[in-house]
């Protein structure tokens, strides 16, 4: 805990520094002056102003993930990797030397942004398939003690998986050192052992269009990378902090069976693995290769359901529920698992997954338990849930994966779009999406204009306005989902306009 006089002796650096690394205005004053006054205030207080404004104003918030894009993936079956590989090489039209290649890391990623102009980190931020361009976690708190202080000018933003050295677990599976990095990844108090057991490797940058970035753009992707400065621990030597190592085809096709394994020691570490990732020569990424299975969660492990748990997923703003099912408790990868995912809930229903059923679980994607193989149905007996406006759900209200309230006029239904309208300033920013919830569909991709719809909507006109939404969908789904919505959705959207 800071002593408030020092917070009051040092407010003005504070606030510069808050300028700086979380607001991205001017600082007000010169790089030099502020770096002395940092370790005037260190000196002379302990005062440490970036992990100050660190904690204090990022830690635990969500920041917009920018640049950061997915690639694309293949599965390698019948065939080795290196020969994947050299199929790659010859389809993308690379020669051997041209083909760089890092491993796949499976751990948890992360995307650092940085201030272009200067090379100094400023941002990092949690990144999965759910958030690449959108809400990751600020962990800038947490993990800026692992990064150099500077990378090269003209970088915007460098995408690194966390990982953990298997040789440093001790004591805990290796299997187990994804889900161990996610963990410490997204804890706020175990302090220690992110410090012991992280580590960070950084394998894809991206660059601004200045002079510098074009320069590091059309550089060679090997030699931009090993730019980076490695970090070691000053308690113990491990590297906290590394650019991933790189191979040429030319240099794989010498390495015997290296990239045949899903553990593999690298010059600073022994990793988890699930494939391998191309690049050209300019560092842009062509294409990942996994094993077959890996991701998959291949090895079911057999056991038995005792019990359905639904899910209300609308105080999370969506208009549905889930299932996971209760099982004896079964250990995958040193992971205990209790309530595993159903699934979806069609899947639940046309495989009778109810109490009774022996069922096989897997990790999907290595991580997310879920029932992959149903050997015996269970009793039939789906114990659906009944809403809080009253309404019991069965069979007919499954919409694919999930299950929705069939009262078109559920009050929670109502509550979740009360509550959405009252998040926006004005209902000019009203988004159909967040309101409607109308699944694997988008609004703006229609041409539907909102001006249009709100004069139905002050016109008092309801069918107007359901037969102008029914216009722009084209699935039985979609349109199923509409009518589950739309009279919620006028009363609501009624409501705000008349007041």
């Amino acid at each position: 805990m800071v002593e408030e006089a020092v917070i009051q002796k040092w407010e003005f650096l504070i606030n510069a520094a808050k300028n700086y690394w979380v607001d991205s205005l001017p600082t007000g004053m010169s790089d030099e002056t502020f770096d002395s006054y940092e370790r005037k205030a260190a000196q002379e207080d302990g005062f440490f102003v970036r992990d100050y404004v660190f904690d204090t104003f990022l830690k635990g918030a969500k920041t917009k993930n920018e640049y950061i894009e997915k690639i694309k993936k293949f599965k390698v079956e019948g065939v080795t990797m290196l020969e994947a590989i050299r199929q790659s090489s010859q389809e993308l039209g690379l020669s051997k030397d041209e083909t760089y290649c890092t491993l796949k890391y499976d751990g948890s990623s992360i995307a650092i942004y940085l201030d272009s102009t200067t090379g100094k980190p400023k941002r990092i931020v949690t990144v999965g398939n759910l958030n690449l361009s959108g809400l990751g976690v600020d962990q800038t708190w947490k993990l800026m003690k692992f990064l150099p202080k500077k990378f090269p000018k003209g970088i915007v933003a460098i995408q690194a998986e966390a990982l953990i050295d298997i040789d440093r677990l001790n004591d805990i599976d290796p299997d187990r050192a994804r889900q161990k990095a996610n963990g410490l990844i997204n804890s706020k108090y175990c302090d220690a052992e992110v410090s012991s057991l992280l580590t960070l490797r950084a394998y894809r940058y991206y660059t601004d269009n200045t002079q510098q970035g074009q320069f590091i753009r059309n550089s060679n992707y090997k030699n931009v990378l090993g730019s980076f400065q490695t970090v070691t621990s000053a308690l113990d030597g491990h590297v906290m902090f590394a650019p991933a190592q790189v191979w040429t085809l030319t240099e794989l096709e010498t390495m015997g069976d290296f990239v045949e394994h899903d553990r593999t020691l690298t010059n600073t570490g022994r990793f988890l693995n699930d494939g391998i990732v191309i690049y050209n020569a300019q560092g842009i990424c062509q294409r990942a290769l996994k094993y077959a299975g890996a991701g998959s969660g291949t090895e079911a492990i057999k056991t038995v359901v005792h019990s359905i748990q639904w899910n209300d997923q609308t105080p999370k703003g969506k208009d549905s529920w889930s299932a996971n099912v209760i099982v004896d408790p079964v250990t995958i990868h040193g992971c205990t698992v209790k309530k595993p995912s159903a699934g979806s809930v069609a899947k639940l229903v046309k495989n009778n997954i109810t109490p009774g059923a022996e069922v096989g679980i897997i990790l999907a994607n290595s991580t997310i338990p879920m029932v992959g193989e149903v050997f015996k149905g269970g009793n039939g007996d789906y114990q659906w849930p009944t809403c809080t406006c009253g309404y019991t759900m069965s069979e007919k209200d499954v919409y694919g994966s999930l299950i929705k309230c069939g009262n078109p006029m559920c009050s929670q239904r109502l509550n979740r779009m009360r509550a959405y309208m009252g998040s926006v300033k004005s209902i000019d920013d009203l988004d159909l999406n967040q309101l409607l919830v109308i699944d694997r569909f988008r609004w703006e991709n229609t041409g539907f204009d909102k001006t249009v719809l709100l004069m139905y909507i002050r016109a008092n006109d309801s069918q107007g306005y359901h037969d102008y939404l029914d216009s722009f969908l084209k699935t039985s789904l979609q349109k199923r989902n509409l009518e589950l919505v739309w009279a919620a959705s006028f009363k609501v959207l009624t409501e705000v306009c008349t007041k």
